[in-house]
């Protein structure tokens, strides 16, 4: 088996133009334990150093074949046609790289997890997308996977929910559980939308490339990432029945750790479905020009107390994800943040999103861009003081 990986190897480095040396750029074999001999696994609030390494050469050829002629407008959009070529029976010889992805907080024992499945992001465990067009839309060379234009939302669910629908009427006769309940009085002291096992203090991290974008400052060019909501799918008046039936949309209520086309960060509040408390971009608090480069983002967003939640952007702009990632924004909600949330039974009108969801969300809005990986650990929340 060694004497024909090595034959295919040196037909590639004297045959350049096949589509083998192609694939031979990535030809690394997987070997997760010497990524984490190289740094040590930090504790609590301190970063590893990630791996330094970066190969100029390949970053912009790999950018050359995912860019070309801007989709190809007049021909065929997702022409990948080197990629079709390759035999499929030696990617098997050549498994892709993964990183380890720096902690900035300690992951708790047992909780819920994701990372992003490389060989099928549909896996039909934790993510099922197949029927939205824009999303998943090819595999480059890389390994990296394209969304297309459009207003993708990709859901992630733990495993212990398993895929969620997004209907409200399917949400209430679920066969392995139960939406809690509707009110934000009764969740705070529940604790969880669905089950013990959702998500609540999470460090959620995007490792993406920005393709191209609508060049433009707002709310429609940014890529978020969405958590402690149930669901975004519907507007009331499409599917309550009667005065009687909960306020469904309160199911829309979540936190959301923005990045712009610009690299400006913030932070949004979704009182409920659709109703936004936002910051506005501040041009000071940039992480710089984020096209046609790999990089690593982090939203980390954990409960101070019963009434109170941290927010956090972390970046990693120079080492591809690899780290060390850099605390850039960061935001807390005491429960004054907001002016409408009694209408779903909230105790104050600002309450704090302090209950557990079995989703997360991955969303934008006018970005073509790549993933190239994507992880969710349950973290132990940190020791925060401030001034009440």
């Amino acid at each position: 088996m060694l004497i024909i990986v090595i034959t295919i190897i040196s037909i590639n480095l004297n045959r350049s133009s096949t589509p083998l040396f192609l694939l031979d750029i990535h030809a690394e074999p997987d070997d997760d334990n010497k990524e984490k001999d190289d740094g040590e696994q930090k504790k609590e609030n301190k970063l590893i150093d990630g791996n330094k390494e970066q190969d100029q050469t390949k970053d912009k050829d790999a950018d050359k074949d995912e860019d070309t002629d801007k989709d190809k407008e007049n021909g065929n959009k997702n022409d990948n046609s080197d990629f079709d070529q390759m035999d499929p029976a030696y990617r098997s010889f050549f498994p892709i790289k993964r990183i380890v992805i720096p902690e900035v907080y300690e992951t708790i024992p047992n909780g819920q997890t994701y990372r992003f499945n490389i060989n099928n992001p549909n896996d039909k465990v934790q993510v099922d997308e197949g029927e939205h067009k824009t999303i998943f839309t090819q595999q480059n060379l890389d390994g990296s996977w394209r969304i297309d234009y459009g207003k993708p939302r990709i859901d992630i669910h733990t495993k212990d929910a398993g895929i969620l629908p997004d209907k409200v009427g399917q949400l209430n006769n679920l066969s392995k559980g139960k939406i809690q309940s509707w009110n934000f009085s009764e969740l705070k002291k529940i604790g969880y939308w669905y089950k013990p096992t959702d998500w609540k203090n999470i460090e959620v991290t995007l490792v993406f490339k920005l393709l191209d974008s609508a060049r433009s400052k707002g709310d429609q060019h940014s890529i978020s990432i969405v958590t402690r909501s149930i669901s975004h799918s519907q507007l009331d008046n499409e599917y309550k029945k009667s005065d009687d039936e909960p306020p469904f949309f309160c199911g829309g209520s979540s936190y959301h750790n923005n990045l712009s086309n610009d690299g400006n960060v913030r932070m949004k509040k979704e009182q409920f479905h659709i109703d936004y408390e936002w910051e506005r971009y501040n041009p000071e608090i940039t992480v710089g020009d984020i096209y046609n480069k790999i990089i690593g983002f982090k939203a980390i967003v954990y409960n101070v107390n019963d009434t109170a939640v941290k927010l956090e952007t972390w970046v990693d702009t120079q080492n591809q994800g690899r780290g060390p990632y850099k605390k850039v924004h960061e935001g807390l909600d005491l429960g004054n943040w907001g002016d409408n949330m009694k209408l779903c039974g909230a105790e104050k009108e600002g309450q704090a999103i302090t209950w557990g969801s079995p989703i997360v969300i991955l969303k934008a809005n006018d970005f073509k861009f790549d993933i190239y990986d994507l992880e969710i650990r349950e973290i132990v929340p940190p020791q925060y003081m401030y001034n009440k």
